[in-house]
């Protein structure tokens, strides 16, 4: 395991952040040089290429910098691969506006298509607000566990981007998590994060004992309610083949924006 970076590695970091042609990483550099020097992320410096190794959530996240688009030759594919093959559930992502655009080099690193996410937004006030079917409230930390064990035994760990036990907990203190109880158990919960004015729905999970209940369209619809006076833009990401999910928020207003997120795995 390398956790070292040389000089010529920071300054390909630095060149690339920002860049999607040559970087899959939506981190800012400060953030990665500060998670670099704390060991946070494992870093592997090679001739024109660096590769970061992020533990997050019991899966290892993958983010690479190129020095330029035709680094990438053969005998150093082959030393990256030897260097990832220690790490068990490895998964790397590409964000972009065109269809598969920057996945080939995840693609010759032999990372194979996962998933496919679609980011949605909607502008404050584009529908009017409605009374919930379910009533819904401010969940607060005597709901973390229960929290916790729907939404890991409802959403995919490898690609779902779940907050772990910590960030749930900062959430939970923020009051930035919505849940729905019915007959004093927990029937959905939505987490969401507001910055400004805008807001970015993390996660809602519907208990499946109460699916076809209005537990979703009652959350979302609080949520929206709660914000849409101090929020100008509302976000969301949902699975591209998720259809049931993509009509409740179309239904809401969101529409899709063009941005695509590609999920592939080691």
């Amino acid at each position: 395991m390398q956790n070292f970076l040389t000089d010529k590695g920071k300054t390909i970091i630095l060149n690339t952040v920002g860049n999607p042609d040559l970087t899959n990483c939506y981190l800012f550099s400060h953030e990665v040089m500060e998670k670099i020097r704390t060991q946070e992320i494992y870093c592997f410096c090679y001739e024109g290429i660096v590769i970061l190794i992020h533990p997050s959530g019991g899966i290892h996240k993958m983010y690479y910098f190129l020095e330029n688009s035709d680094i990438l030759v053969p005998h150093l594919v082959g030393k990256i691969r030897e260097d990832m093959e220690e790490y068990q559930n490895l998964v790397g992502t590409v964000v972009d506006r065109t269809p598969k655009k920057n996945v080939s080099v995840l693609e010759r690193l032999e990372f194979r298509p996962y998933k496919e996410y679609m980011r949605k937004q909607m502008l404050a006030g584009a529908m009017d607000w409605c009374e919930p079917a379910q009533a819904a409230e401010i969940a607060g930390a005597g709901d973390m566990d229960g929290i916790y064990q729907l939404l890991y035994g409802t959403f995919d760990v490898m690609s779902d981007h779940l907050v772990s036990r910590q960030e749930l907990s900062a959430f939970l203190e923020s009051s930035q998590v919505l849940k729905v109880s019915i007959n004093g158990e927990l029937a959905g919960v939505l987490l969401f994060e507001s910055v400004g004015k805008k807001s970015y729905l993390r996660s809602l999970c519907v208990n499946g004992k109460y699916s076809g209940m209005k537990v979703g369209s009652s959350l979302l619809g609080d949520y929206i309610g709660r914000n849409q006076k101090k929020i100008k833009l509302f976000y969301l990401w949902v699975e591209a083949t998720n259809e049931r999910a993509i009509r409740l928020y179309e239904g809401f207003g969101y529409k899709d924006d063009g941005l695509r997120e590609y999920v592939y795995l080691y």
